[in-house]
C-alpha cells in the first residue's frame, strides 16, 4: 500500500511541474507603461466617448519628424471638424502611388484602435489602404494590412474613420512583452482618389 501511495504521490508530482510549465508558457504579460501624454475625447459628437491621444506630427501643422512621406504633402486646409483645434489650418495630401507613415507609436494590450479623418475627391469607389509596420516576436519586421478606407459620404466630403483595430497582428508579441513600438502607413489603394487625411488618434484604454 505504501508502495501504491508512492507511485501516485510521483505520479501527483509530475502532473503539478507540468501545469505550472504550461501554465508560465501561456501567461499572458501585464500591459506595458507607454507613458502616454494627456489623451481627450474628440469624437463624441460621432457618439465616441473614448480617450485618444494625438499621434505625433498627426494634426500637420508643425513639426513632422519622424513620418515617412512619399508623394506625399502637407496642403492648406484643415479637416472641417476640428476636432484638434479650431484653430487647424493644414492636412495632408498623399498622390496616387505615394504614402505616409506615422512616427512609431508605443501600443499595449489595451490599445484597441486608431481613428483619423479622411478626404476623397476623386473617384467614389476609390480606396485607402492602412497598413500597421511592426516586429514580430521572432525579431523580423512585418507589415499588415488593417482595411481599406472609403468615404460614405458624398465625395469631396470629410469623413471619420470607423476604429481601425490593430492588436491581432501583434497579439504574441504584447502577450510576451507588454508593450510593443508600430507605425501606420496610409496609401491610395488605386490611381482613381484624390487622397487626404488628417488628425490621427489612437485610443489607448480598452473599453469593456
Amino acid at each position: 500500500m505504501r508502495h501504491m501511495s508512492g507511485k501516485f504521490l510521483a505520479v501527483g508530482a509530475v502532473m503539478l511541474v507540468a501545469l505550472v510549465v504550461v501554465s508560465a508558457a501561456v501567461a499572458k504579460a501585464p500591459p506595458g507603461d507607454c507613458g502616454w501624454g494627456a489623451t481627450s475625447q474628440p469624437f463624441t459628437n460621432w457618439n465616441d466617448d473614448g480617450n485618444y491621444f494625438l499621434v505625433a506630427g498627426g494634426s500637420f501643422e508643425g513639426d513632422l519628424s519622424g513620418w515617412g512621406l512619399d508623394g506625399a504633402t502637407v496642403v492648406a486646409g484643415n479637416e472641417s471638424y476640428f476636432v484638434n483645434s479650431p484653430s487647424d489650418s493644414q492636412s495632408l495630401s498623399i498622390a496616387n502611388g505615394g504614402s505616409a507613415t506615422t512616427p512609431s507609436v508605443c501600443v499595449t494590450v489595451d490599445s484597441p484602435a486608431l481613428r483619423l479623418v479622411v478626404l476623397n475627391t476623386g473617384a467614389k469607389d476609390s480606396k485607402l489602404e492602412v497598413d500597421l509596420n511592426f516586429t514580430d516576436d521572432h525579431g523580423n519586421p512585418r507589415t499588415q494590412k488593417l482595411t481599406d478606407i472609403g468615404t460614405d459620404k458624398t465625395t469631396g466630403t470629410w469623413t471619420l474613420s470607423n476604429p481601425i483595430k490593430f492588436l491581432g497582428p501583434i497579439n504574441s508579441v504584447l502577450n510576451h512583452d507588454g508593450k510593443t513600438n508600430v507605425t501606420f502607413t496610409f496609401s491610395p489603394k488605386d490611381n482613381k482618389g484624390a487622397w487626404q487625411i488628417d488628425d490621427e488618434y489612437v485610443d489607448p484604454i480598452k473599453h469593456t
